[in-house]
């Protein structure tokens, strides 16, 4: 594994640490959460977190020391402590070379859909069996079979990477526009009856009705609202207010995908949270029990928006109340001392490239059909092409004949490598295959490429691109670089056995795993991450 820092304490100096064992571990990640937003939007911090913020430990500095940045990458990280190379998830989704077809992390044609409320089954099935390492959830059943693994998520690699294959209750809302879950974690093809309880109280379309509008007055929001580089999805406009059901006009099943990106969906998920802490009794049966919820409303609103965005901030200032609403229901069934939480995410964000042009500062994006037109020129002379079998994001993967050709010819892939570089918006390419042995190299790119790859997952090339240019299409913003506002997130604990403050040590979300491992009185695991002992009373 490879050292973020300084080693943590081993497993009985851990635990001498720690004040009291919680009966339940809850792990928080917002989906595409900058660190910038928690000072940036600092006045939206009314509830919870506000309490985060001011009775929690907060790392200032952590980040993420990889390329990926991406939301099944970052989820698995927080889960195992691991970074890419060892847990194996390189992508959300990724060229898989022996079905030449491209794949989301958690496609497993071994398992079926399980749809909640009678809904429509998934395609395809979804697990975590490409995870390589265990996660928290995994290592605690593992001590104790009883323990409970629930995760809860609008997106399938999101709860199913929080979880583990060994999670029990592991919910996502699916691509059929249904609840949903897999044979994976329910075998009995029967879904979990406290789920379908919850979702059948709280049904969201009764929210099909409901008129997305600020919660609060205008003059709390920074910029303004309406501006020609924001492209919401279908139904509705770059302004204020959206309603859920659309646009007169709209068809009916838009609905769905409005939800989903809208902060409703956040309110939900927090919801269905309080209540599964009730109904299965997390943390109040003798076993210590984890919890962990992913809310995508602000990865949704961030894309289509971009980070300035009034709807970007609305959706911060309403999920500040959902945080709330979750942490004093957990304060009701289990009292202060009874838990502990950490608040993470799986990625940061670009600003809009147009908005910085506007602004006159440099930035741009980088299409796909651009990387492959210059590798199929590059190699054209040597053999006919075409030469690239995908392009996903920052990894090109080469055709097994184009391999085999620069494999032979590494002449070939060095001036593939240098026309790609010469491309606007590239910072640099590099070959794929060396990055195996390069985990330590002092040139910090390939440091962080190199903790991406993974041998026979990753891509032949990988590109970096250059400062706010953005892999994507022609609109909106994404993630997924080397950059500080891809990699900079925060990491937050709460809970009696963390002193509050702010600490400047350096940190990862991979760190997570190992602290929650130790204050759980689990061994400390040998992976990447450390336990965060500065925190620890």
């Amino acid at each position: 594994m490879v050292a973020l820092a300084a080693a943590g304490p081993s497993a009985p100096a851990a635990a001498r640490l720690q004040p009291a064992r919680p009966s339940l571990v809850v792990v928080l990640v917002v989906d595409q959460l900058p660190t910038e937003y928690l000072t940036r939007y600092e006045r939206f911090w009314r509830s919870g977190m506000r309490r985060l913020l001011t009775e929690g430990a907060v790392f200032t500095e952590a980040a993420y020391p990889y390329l990926n940045t991406v939301t099944c990458v970052g989820h698995a990280t927080i889960a195992t402590g691991a970074l890419p190379y060892a847990h194996g998830i390189v992508h959300n989704e990724w060229w898989r070379r022996d079905e030449q077809q491209r794949r989301p992390c958690t496609h497993d044609a071994t398992v079926a859909s399980v749809p909640y409320r009678g809904g429509p089954a998934e395609k395809v099935g979804h697990s975590a069996a490409r995870l390589r390492m265990p996660t928290l959830g995994d290592r605690l059943r593992q001590a104790n079979p009883a323990s409970r693994v629930v995760t809860l998520s609008m997106k399938p690699r999101s709860a199913a990477m929080l979880a583990g294959p060994s999670g029990t209750t592991v919910t996502w809302f699916s691509d059929a526009d249904a609840w949903s879950t897999s044979t994976a974690f329910a075998p009995s093809r029967t879904p979990d009856p406290d789920v379908e309880a919850l979702l059948t109280a709280d049904d969201l379309e009764r929210e099909r009705g409901s008129v997305w509008t600020r919660r609060l007055d205008l003059s709390a929001y920074e910029g303004p609202d309406d501006v020609p580089w924001e492209r919401p999805e279908p139904g509705w406009t770059a302004a204020f207010p959206h309603p859920l059901a659309g646009a007169p006009g709209t068809p009916r099943e838009q609905f769905y995908t409005l939800w989903m990106g809208s902060p409703y969906s956040d309110a939900h998920l927090g919801r269905l949270a309080e209540g599964l802490v009730r109904r299965l009794a997390l943390g109040q049966r003798g076993a210590v029990d984890f919890l962990g919820v992913s809310f995508s409303a602000t990865d949704y609103v961030g894309h289509d928006f971009g980070p300035d965005s009034h709807e970007v901030q609305d959706t911060l200032a309403r999920l500040d109340a959902v945080l709330g609403a979750l942490l004093a229901a957990l304060d009701a069934q289990l009292g202060r001392g009874g838990y502990v939480v950490a608040l993470s995410s799986d990625h940061g964000v670009a600003p809009v490239p147009e908005r910085r042009i506007a602004l006159g500062a440099p930035a741009g994006r980088l299409l796909a059909r651009d990387l492959r037109r210059v590798v199929d020129e590059s190699l054209a002379a040597a053999a006919p092409g075409p030469h690239v079998a995908h392009v996903e994001t920052t990894d090109v993967y080469l055709t097994d004949a184009s391999r085999a050709l620069v494999a032979a010819r590494p002449a070939l892939m060095e001036a593939t490598l240098a026309a790609l570089g010469r491309l606007p918006g590239v910072e640099r390419a590099l070959a794929g295959p060396p990055l195996a042995g390069a985990r330590e190299s002092v040139d910090p790119l390939v440091r962080a490429a190199a903790l991406s790859y993974v041998p026979g997952e990753s891509g032949d090339i990988i590109v970096a691109p250059v400062e706010h240019w953005i892999l994507s299409g022609t609109s909106g913003t994404t993630h997924g670089t080397h950059h500080a506002y891809d990699q900079r997130v925060p990491v937050i604990f709460l809970g009696a056995p963390f002193r509050a403050g702010r600490y400047s040590d350096p940190a990862s979300p991979a760190d997570i795993h190992p602290t929650l491992a130790a204050v759980a009185g689990l061994p400390v695991p040998e992976v990447d991450g450390r336990v965060l002992r500065s925190a620890l009373r």
